[in-house]
């Protein structure tokens, strides 16, 4: 039995990151965005048996796709395409803040366990490597390559 402490009880404390196995792992990203910022999420990868979602939220401001706004941003897996645009609104809007979400029996999870980001940096844009909170850190639960094009 792993006596470890989890992401979730490491981050408690306010902790913005931590290292597990050489790499910086952290509970959600902020990305610096304006008003009319584009983003765009391309999903690489998600497990398959169990939902995974990448959730947007844009501090002080909403985000557009499709001809709705909204505060918070859904992506799950199984239903959006795979690849979204969405536009950033708001004259106050600073950043862009995002983490993922996984379901467990129609339950809408983010936050525990084992759940975390490593992020890789390239050239046009960021690779997210997402572990859900369950059993062991898994950074295949869900990859997504997301950029911003600030106007």
């Amino acid at each position: 039995m792993n006596t470890e402490p989890s992401f979730s009880e490491r981050f408690a404390d306010g902790t913005s990151s931590l290292i597990h196995q050489n790499q910086q792992v952290r509970p959600m990203l902020l990305l610096a965005v304006n008003h009319h910022s584009k983003i765009r999420v391309q999903r690489i990868a998600a497990r398959s048996d169990r939902r995974q979602a990448l959730k947007l939220a844009a501090s002080n401001g909403t985000l557009e796709l499709a001809g709705a706004s909204a505060e918070i941003v859904s992506l799950w897996a199984d239903t959006s395409p795979k690849t979204v645009e969405l536009l950033v609104n708001g004259p106050r809007v600073r950043w862009l803040e995002v983490w993922n979400a996984w379901d467990i029996g129609g339950l809408e999870t983010a936050w525990l366990g084992n759940s975390g980001i490593i992020t890789e940096s390239a050239e046009q844009h960021l690779t997210l490597h997402c572990s859900d909170g369950l059993d062991d850190p898994s950074f295949s639960d869900l990859q997504v390559a997301i950029s911003v094009s600030n106007q």
